[in-house]
């Protein structure tokens, strides 16, 4: 059945201050996910709203430096100030200069830390497709053990907080592995509906490709493996999604698919970074490790940018994020789309 991309808009009318009393109008426009009915809104001209806080990162640098003296996952401290295994064949898994090894203080049953670089800090735009890959391989053969162990906790997260602003307590960049009995709740009802959506006959992510590629407005690149394009509806700011055809997990990805995914999300944090961006979000929203659900549910990553690190920042998640579950997006997708496929070719 055709993909349904619903948004209706609504204006807001007020006087601003030094129009004596002249109307201005804004536009918001509610968008409804094709799959899960999720809604979001959009308006532009959040992204002119003044911020009583440092606008420009003078502390960034200078914070991980001085963090660096004690930072746990720098290469002379890797091993002393780590913690470790004690349920699989190895303390710690270390291939090359990435380690993965428990988080100290965990939140799922299964859930490990990823260092993929030696170096404790690193701008965006300065992280490799050869860092990224040995972190994702890395992190695909620990949950490649763990079902070897514990098969019931089948449900994998590999996810990325870069910088405080995202989550981060630690500056060095890192990767996150969790592995639970059930997925994460957005996860769930993505599956949830897209099985539901195959009942009708077809994949969703299948026709949501090939209608995005037909529409062109938001779509980004097409590869072998992969494929780009920004969300309809989008949880984060400047939302970009990479879907993986014909794959449902993250067990089920080879060396030429992260290679492939790798050199997109370069050229992704290439134009983070130009924009002024530093810090984001990551999360691969996977199927069941050792099960194929490709007939209706595609393994799919989400990037999102988040408020750029300063000394003190205004956090874009407010009560509509938090406790409505409607984000608020100050960037059309369509646009985003555009500035991307300069970097995207």
């Amino acid at each position: 059945m055709p993909i349904e991309f619903k948004r209706y808009t609504v204006v807001s009318r007020f006087s601003p201050p030094g129009a004596d009393g002249a109307e201005r109008v804004q536009e918001i426009e509610f968008r409804r996910d094709p799959l899960t009915g999720r809604w979001s809104r959009i308006n532009i001209e959040r992204a002119r709203r003044p911020k009583q806080t440092p606008s420009v990162v003078t502390a960034l640098r200078e914070l991980a430096e001085k963090a660096r003296d004690t930072c746990p996952f720098c290469p002379e401290r890797v091993e002393t100030s780590t913690p470790t295994f004690t349920l699989l064949p190895y303390r710690r898994l270390h291939r090359g200069d990435c380690w993965v090894f428990p988080n100290l203080y965990p939140f799922s049953k299964h859930h490990a830390v990823t260092v993929f670089t030696p170096q404790h800090y690193k701008p965006l735009g300065t992280i490799t497709p050869e860092e990224f890959k040995a972190g994702i391989n890395a992190s695909i053969e620990y949950l490649n053990t763990l079902k070897t162990i514990d098969r019931a906790a089948c449900y994998p997260v590999l996810a990325w907080n870069h910088l405080p602003p995202a989550g981060a307590s630690i500056i060095h960049p890192h990767f996150q592995i969790l592995a639970d009995e059930r997925p994460p709740s957005i996860v769930s009802q993505e599956i949830e509906a897209s099985e539901k959506y195959a009942e009708s006959g077809g994949c969703f992510w299948e026709e949501l490709l090939v209608s995005e590629e037909e529409r062109g407005e938001r779509f980004v690149k097409s590869g072998n493996s992969v494929s780009w394009i920004t969300s309809f509806s989008p949880i984060g700011n400047r939302e970009v999604m990479a879907i993986f055809k014909g794959k449902s997990s993250l067990d089920g990805l080879g060396p030429y698919e992260v290679e492939e995914f790798v050199e997109g999300l370069a050229s992704l944090l290439k134009y983070y970074s130009e924009s002024g961006l530093e810090s984001l979000n990551m999360l691969f929203y996977s199927g069941p490790l050792g099960d194929d659900i490709s007939r209706y549910f595609y393994l799919h990553a989400r990037i999102i940018a988040r408020p750029s690190p300063s000394t003190l920042y205004v956090n874009d998640d407010g009560f509509l994020e938090k406790l409505c579950a409607e984000p608020v997006i100050d960037m059309t997708p369509e646009d985003l789309a555009n500035a991307l496929k300069r970097y995207m070719k």
